[in-house]
Protein backbone atom coordinates (compact mmCIF):
# COMPACT_ATOMS: atom_id res chain seq x y z
CA UNK A 1 0.00 0.00 0.00
CA UNK A 2 1.45 3.07 -1.56
CA UNK A 3 2.05 5.72 1.49
CA UNK A 4 0.46 9.13 0.79
CA UNK A 5 2.06 12.22 1.49
CA UNK A 6 -0.22 15.53 1.92
CA UNK A 7 1.46 19.20 0.53
CA UNK A 8 0.73 21.79 3.38
CA UNK A 9 0.28 24.82 0.79
CA UNK A 10 -0.83 26.44 4.05
CA UNK A 11 2.27 25.95 5.83
CA UNK A 12 4.65 27.43 2.61
CA UNK A 13 2.14 30.19 2.16
CA UNK A 14 3.12 31.35 5.42
CA UNK A 15 7.24 31.03 5.34
CA UNK A 16 6.88 32.72 1.62
CA UNK A 17 5.15 35.45 3.36
CA UNK A 18 7.37 35.46 6.75
CA UNK A 19 10.33 35.60 3.89
CA UNK A 20 8.78 38.23 2.00
CA UNK A 21 7.73 40.66 5.08
CA UNK A 22 11.09 39.94 6.47
CA UNK A 23 12.95 41.59 3.60
CA UNK A 24 10.61 44.14 3.15
CA UNK A 25 11.13 45.06 6.46
CA UNK A 26 15.02 44.86 6.14
CA UNK A 27 14.55 47.24 3.00
CA UNK A 28 12.52 49.60 4.34
CA UNK A 29 15.18 49.86 7.36
CA UNK A 30 17.85 50.59 5.43
CA UNK A 31 16.13 52.99 3.36
CA UNK A 32 14.95 55.30 6.30
CA UNK A 33 18.66 54.79 7.56
CA UNK A 34 20.21 55.50 4.42
CA UNK A 35 23.14 57.92 4.26
CA UNK A 36 23.40 60.63 1.48
CA UNK A 37 26.56 62.45 2.45
CA UNK A 38 25.92 65.76 0.40
CA UNK A 39 22.64 66.24 2.23
CA UNK A 40 23.61 65.13 5.89
CA UNK A 41 26.26 67.10 6.60
CA UNK A 42 25.09 70.73 5.59
CA UNK A 43 22.17 69.87 7.59
CA UNK A 44 24.20 68.38 10.83
CA UNK A 45 26.64 71.79 10.21
CA UNK A 46 23.33 74.17 9.97
CA UNK A 47 21.69 72.13 13.38
CA UNK A 48 24.99 72.51 14.92
CA UNK A 49 25.40 76.22 14.36
CA UNK A 50 22.18 77.54 14.91
CA UNK A 51 21.87 76.44 18.68
CA UNK A 52 21.36 78.97 21.10
CA UNK A 53 24.09 77.77 23.98
CA UNK A 54 26.23 74.79 24.11
CA UNK A 55 29.62 74.07 26.20
CA UNK A 56 32.24 73.07 24.88
CA UNK A 57 36.23 71.41 25.09
CA UNK A 58 38.50 72.77 22.36
CA UNK A 59 42.02 72.34 21.98
CA UNK A 60 45.12 74.40 19.22
CA UNK A 61 48.10 72.92 18.11
CA UNK A 62 50.62 74.36 15.92
CA UNK A 63 53.20 72.57 13.83
CA UNK A 64 56.39 74.56 13.44
CA UNK A 65 59.80 72.82 11.64
CA UNK A 66 57.92 69.14 12.58
CA UNK A 67 57.08 69.93 16.10
CA UNK A 68 53.78 69.86 17.71
CA UNK A 69 53.18 73.38 20.30
CA UNK A 70 50.37 73.66 22.02
CA UNK A 71 48.57 77.17 21.29
CA UNK A 72 45.26 76.81 23.39
CA UNK A 73 43.39 74.36 25.55
CA UNK A 74 40.38 75.61 26.99
CA UNK A 75 36.80 74.55 28.45
CA UNK A 76 33.80 77.13 27.75
CA UNK A 77 30.26 77.44 27.52
CA UNK A 78 27.96 79.74 25.67
CA UNK A 79 24.38 81.40 26.27
CA UNK A 80 23.70 83.48 23.15
CA UNK A 81 25.94 86.63 23.10
CA UNK A 82 27.24 85.83 26.73
CA UNK A 83 30.14 83.17 27.23
CA UNK A 84 32.76 81.91 29.74
CA UNK A 85 35.91 79.91 29.17
CA UNK A 86 38.99 79.01 31.54
CA UNK A 87 42.17 77.27 30.64
CA UNK A 88 45.23 78.18 29.19
CA UNK A 89 45.84 80.21 26.15
CA UNK A 90 49.85 81.22 24.71
CA UNK A 91 51.34 79.75 27.83
CA UNK A 92 48.94 82.03 29.81
CA UNK A 93 45.89 80.79 32.40
CA UNK A 94 43.19 82.67 31.38
CA UNK A 95 39.51 83.06 33.03
CA UNK A 96 36.94 85.24 31.18
CA UNK A 97 33.41 85.98 31.90
CA UNK A 98 31.54 88.25 28.90
CA UNK A 99 28.42 89.73 30.38
CA UNK A 100 26.50 92.25 29.12
CA UNK A 101 28.93 94.36 27.25
CA UNK A 102 31.35 94.08 30.20
CA UNK A 103 34.43 91.70 29.89
CA UNK A 104 35.80 89.87 33.73
CA UNK A 105 39.16 88.72 33.67
CA UNK A 106 40.66 86.74 36.53
CA UNK A 107 44.39 87.92 37.91
CA UNK A 108 45.92 84.74 38.16
CA UNK A 109 48.04 85.89 41.19
CA UNK A 110 45.54 87.81 43.13
CA UNK A 111 42.43 85.74 42.53
CA UNK A 112 40.88 89.21 41.51
CA UNK A 113 38.05 90.18 39.00
CA UNK A 114 38.88 92.38 36.50
CA UNK A 115 36.09 94.42 34.47
CA UNK A 116 36.91 95.88 31.48
CA UNK A 117 33.65 97.87 30.09
CA UNK A 118 34.72 98.52 26.89
CA UNK A 119 33.91 94.28 25.19
CA UNK A 120 32.47 95.16 21.91
CA UNK A 121 35.00 93.18 19.80
CA UNK A 122 33.53 90.20 21.79
CA UNK A 123 30.35 90.58 19.92
CA UNK A 124 32.08 89.08 17.28
CA UNK A 125 31.57 86.30 17.27
CA UNK A 126 34.39 85.03 15.03
CA UNK A 127 36.78 87.25 17.54
CA UNK A 128 38.77 84.17 18.26
CA UNK A 129 38.47 80.11 18.13
CA UNK A 130 38.52 79.98 21.72
CA UNK A 131 35.25 82.30 22.41
CA UNK A 132 32.89 80.55 19.87
CA UNK A 133 34.47 77.26 18.41
CA UNK A 134 31.27 76.28 17.06
CA UNK A 135 32.05 79.06 13.95
CA UNK A 136 34.53 77.57 12.96
CA UNK A 137 32.00 75.09 11.13
CA UNK A 138 30.45 77.87 9.17
CA UNK A 139 31.40 77.43 4.93
CA UNK A 140 30.94 78.68 2.07
CA UNK A 141 31.10 75.64 0.21
CA UNK A 142 31.98 71.85 0.98
CA UNK A 143 34.22 69.79 -1.19
CA UNK A 144 35.59 66.14 -1.41
CA UNK A 145 33.21 65.18 1.38
CA UNK A 146 33.92 61.37 2.42
CA UNK A 147 31.83 59.16 4.47
CA UNK A 148 33.65 57.35 6.67
CA UNK A 149 30.90 54.93 7.84
CA UNK A 150 29.51 54.69 11.50
CA UNK A 151 31.78 54.80 14.78
CA UNK A 152 30.34 53.72 18.56
CA UNK A 153 31.48 55.58 21.23
CA UNK A 154 29.28 57.19 24.17
CA UNK A 155 26.62 57.42 21.27
CA UNK A 156 26.32 56.21 18.01
CA UNK A 157 28.05 58.68 15.00
CA UNK A 158 28.21 59.10 11.40
CA UNK A 159 31.85 60.15 10.77
CA UNK A 160 32.61 62.23 7.55
CA UNK A 161 35.58 63.72 6.29
CA UNK A 162 35.59 66.89 3.77
CA UNK A 163 37.87 70.15 2.46
CA UNK A 164 35.42 73.42 3.42
CA UNK A 165 35.68 76.41 2.03
CA UNK A 166 35.92 77.87 5.67
CA UNK A 167 34.53 81.21 6.29
CA UNK A 168 36.02 82.32 9.72
CA UNK A 169 38.14 85.02 9.65
CA UNK A 170 40.70 83.93 12.46
CA UNK A 171 41.22 81.08 10.45
CA UNK A 172 41.74 82.03 6.96
CA UNK A 173 43.83 85.18 7.94
CA UNK A 174 46.72 82.60 8.52
CA UNK A 175 45.55 79.13 7.30
CA UNK A 176 44.49 77.53 3.91
CA UNK A 177 44.06 74.33 2.59
CA UNK A 178 41.38 73.34 5.36
CA UNK A 179 40.63 69.21 6.11
CA UNK A 180 37.64 68.29 8.46
CA UNK A 181 36.51 65.52 9.87
CA UNK A 182 33.95 65.30 12.07
CA UNK A 183 31.45 63.03 14.20
CA UNK A 184 27.54 63.34 13.52
CA UNK A 185 25.40 61.81 16.41
CA UNK A 186 23.32 59.98 14.71
CA UNK A 187 20.07 60.71 16.93
CA UNK A 188 20.63 64.41 16.98
CA UNK A 189 22.17 64.69 13.55
CA UNK A 190 24.29 67.43 14.95
CA UNK A 191 28.43 67.57 15.05
CA UNK A 192 29.63 66.92 18.75
CA UNK A 193 33.07 65.90 17.74
CA UNK A 194 35.38 67.77 15.19
CA UNK A 195 39.02 68.14 13.99
CA UNK A 196 40.50 70.31 11.82
CA UNK A 197 43.72 70.34 9.94
CA UNK A 198 45.15 73.32 7.59
CA UNK A 199 48.63 74.42 6.10
CA UNK A 200 50.29 77.45 7.23
CA UNK A 201 49.73 80.47 4.35
CA UNK A 202 53.50 81.40 4.23
CA UNK A 203 55.12 78.18 5.20
CA UNK A 204 52.75 75.05 3.86
CA UNK A 205 55.04 72.84 6.03
CA UNK A 206 53.83 74.31 9.57
CA UNK A 207 50.39 73.64 10.09
CA UNK A 208 47.57 74.09 12.54
CA UNK A 209 45.17 71.26 14.31
CA UNK A 210 42.00 71.66 16.42
CA UNK A 211 40.32 69.38 18.30
CA UNK A 212 37.00 70.52 18.96
CA UNK A 213 34.11 68.75 21.35
CA UNK A 214 30.72 70.37 22.10
CA UNK A 215 27.85 69.31 24.07
CA UNK A 216 25.06 70.68 25.94
CA UNK A 217 23.34 71.86 23.09
CA UNK A 218 20.29 74.14 24.09
CA UNK A 219 20.34 73.83 27.44
CA UNK A 220 19.92 76.38 30.14
CA UNK A 221 23.41 77.70 31.03
CA UNK A 222 23.45 80.60 33.67
CA UNK A 223 26.72 82.93 32.96
CA UNK A 224 26.87 85.62 35.32
CA UNK A 225 28.87 88.51 35.85
CA UNK A 226 31.36 88.01 39.24
CA UNK A 227 32.32 89.92 42.27
CA UNK A 228 34.66 92.14 42.15
CA UNK A 229 34.85 93.39 45.70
Amino acid sequence: MALKLKFNWKAVIIILLVSILSMAGKVYYEWVNRVIPEELLPHAIERTTSVNSYRYHVGLKLKVNGEDRLLSRVKGERQNDQFHLQGEIAGQEVDVIYVDNKVYMKDAVSGRWMVNHGGDIFQQDLFMVEVNPIASLEYQALNNINYLGIEKDRVDAYVMEYSPVVTNQMLTTYWQDFKYKVWIEKRSKRVFKAEVFADHKDASHNGLHMQLVLYDFNKKINIEAPSTQ
